[in-house]
């Protein structure tokens, strides 16, 4: 019996689409980096940026299945800022692991001085941790300026959530940089594409200028995966809320660069 064919995402001529926020095996993805980058092939992606929690693992077999693939991988990391309330920073194109555990200012700061771009992650959501506020978004953009922002993402939201978050962008637009499509993946082919980054050009290289150059825009519905079965999603659960965090507390977890370029291990 043949079988069927993945939907595929799918932009105009000259245009490449990214995820450019994905998890894997390394935090509290469900799976490896080599599977991310063939669910992202299978839909048509020319740009996968694998951001785990609070480390780089390796990814130089992840990096050799995407050019043969045609899929470039980019390093990223989504870093945890100091609690409370623990917001999310996601690292694109960095060259070293940023530690966790900093001031926004300082996380924002580290991921410049590792030669990456810092994106706010899920902005907006209604919870007092992991989710950047409209108040704290605007503190921070008084001594700061961001790459881009997750201007669509996969997190939950009030209702009137995009609609705000759309005005606060316009207001901010200068400081806050390019407009972002992600859908925080972590189940590779059973949700990756529910949020998408669309860009001039096709590689890691155009994507990168084009968040410089503010000339990305978020795609949402490109792709419908059929979600997880319930074991999984259940696994994932106590792999973030649970293993994870034995992770951070032995030190396997969270070390790294901060600002002063230094490179620092959680005791």
């Amino acid at each position: 019996m043949k079988q069927a064919t993945r939907p595929r995402a799918r932009a105009a001529e000259g245009l490449g689409i990214a995820e450019i926020h994905s998890h894997t095996l390394a935090s509290d993805g469900m799976v490896s980096a080599v599977e991310l980058v063939r669910a992202a092939a299978a839909i048509g992606l020319q740009v996968i940026c694998i951001t785990d929690h609070d480390t780089i693992s390796g990814l130089g077999a992840a990096m050799e299945a995407g050019a043969e693939l045609g899929v470039d991988v980019v390093r990223g990391e989504e870093v945890t800022a100091s609690f409370p309330p623990g917001i999310h920073i996601v690292g694109l194109f960095l060259d070293r692991q940023v530690r966790m555990h900093m001031s926004v200012e300082d996380t924002v700061d580290a991921i410049h001085d590792a030669g990456g771009l810092a994106v706010i992650a899920h902005p907006f959501m209604p919870t007092w941790f992991a989710s950047m506020t409209p108040g704290k978004a605007r503190a921070l953009l008084e001594s700061r300026r961001v790459d881009g922002i997750e201007l669509r993402h996969t997190a939950p939201v009030l209702p009137r959530t995009w609609g705000l978050l759309d005005t606060f962008y316009a207001e901010h637009r200068e400081r806050l940089g390019a407009a972002l499509g992600a859908g925080d993946s972590h189940f590779g082919e059973h949700d990756l594409g529910r949020v998408l980054t669309v860009f001039p050009g096709k590689t890691a290289s155009d994507l990168r200028l084009a968040i410089e150059n503010r000339t990305t825009s978020p795609l949402s519905g490109a792709v419908s995966p059929s979600p997880p079965p319930l074991r999984m999603r259940l696994a994932q659960q106590y792999r973030s809320m649970v293993w994870l965090g034995g992770e951070r507390r032995a030190g396997r977890v969270g070390g790294g660069a901060g600002p002063s370029g230094g490179s620092v291990t959680p005791g």
